[in-house]
């Protein structure tokens, strides 16, 4: 195997959306992808900077701007079914970084694939982003991990280069604007109308924690909108007022990580350490749908047992 390059996220130089590859040796010698031979290209601590998909996993979804790409490992036999449980280290740790600092990935897809194998050369498709991660088991019972990758907004730029190239405090660094990117994207996605109902009913003060959020001298309080089950593909929740908690920015992470979960009768857990925080605060206003709570605990297949 030969020696991989240095780490870069971003857009392959003289490469053009939609180019054709005959083999991984040309995606490599025009810096699509680091590796010969090799499916991801990325560490635990680094984060993923390219993937070269060839249908290796049942699992998967190619849906042009959106992708449900599931994780390395877990012995998938002949019919890209695993074996084995998939664990949350490696590269797949490192698809962790990258949705949470917001880091593009540059995706390939393999043509013509049989057994695995890609027959008919390979196409570049550009800057995608880890939207959403989850973890299920499989109808043998193999925990799975899964994540949406989503287009990058056309005419995005992506700058590569060493950080220390930035100069004054207004020019950020490449991972500085990814991550910006991807905090307004999210902004966005979590500021709905209707999230904004759920908000303003509890004074924009978390329903987990319910430590108020103060921003400014006067009194004004920051939350964001959660969805419970998630919005888009592959979990198609609905955008309503019974789907959606007011967290503060760390319980929502937590929340939408699968740090935190809530039982049937709406209580808060710990789900690393199964150690039940408290109640969930529910305003008589606000009807919570179950199933919508029960879902979001089947998306944690590793951690909602016995909860």
């Amino acid at each position: 195997m030969s020696p991989s390059k240095p780490i870069s996220f971003g857009p392959p130089p003289y490469v053009t959306e939609g180019q054709w590859f005959r083999t991984h040796d040309a995606l490599y010698a025009a810096d699509v992808h680091r590796f010969r031979g090799r499916g991801i290209s990325g560490t635990s601590h680094e984060g993923v900077d390219s993937i070269v998909a060839s249908g290796g996993y049942a699992g998967d979804e190619d849906l042009g701007d959106v992708i449900v790409y599931t994780a390395q490992g877990g012995a998938p036999d002949e019919d890209g079914c695993l074996t084995a449980d998939q664990e949350l280290t490696g590269v797949n740790e490192g698809m962790l970084i990258n949705y949470r600092e917001g880091l593009p990935i540059r995706y390939v897809r393999g043509l013509g694939i049989k057994r695995g194998k890609a027959t008919e050369g390979y196409r570049y498709r550009g800057l995608y982003l880890v939207e959403d991660y989850w973890s299920v088991r499989t109808d043998r019972g193999h925990l799975m991990w899964q994540f949406r990758l989503a287009k990058a907004m056309a005419g995005e730029r992506w700058d590569s280069g060493d950080a220390g190239d930035a100069v004054g405090d207004d020019v950020a660094t490449p991972l500085q604007q990814a991550a910006a990117r991807y905090v307004s994207t999210q902004r966005r996605v979590h500021n709905t109308e209707e999230a904004r109902a759920i908000k303003s009913l509890y004074g924009n003060t978390c329903q987990m924690c319910r430590i108020p959020l103060v921003v400014d001298a006067h009194g004004a309080r920051y939350s964001e909108g959660a969805h419970i089950h998630a919005l888009g593909r592959p979990h198609d929740g609905r955008d309503v007022r019974s789907n959606i908690l007011c967290l503060c920015p760390n319980c929502h992470v937590l929340f939408d990580s699968g740090a935190r979960l809530i039982t049937d009768d709406f209580k808060v857990v710990d789900a690393l350490t199964r150690e039940v925080l408290g109640d969930l605060h529910v305003e008589p206003g606000h009807q919570i749908d179950p199933a919508c709570v029960h879902q979001h605990r089947t998306r944690w297949a590793d951690r909602s047992q016995d909860v």
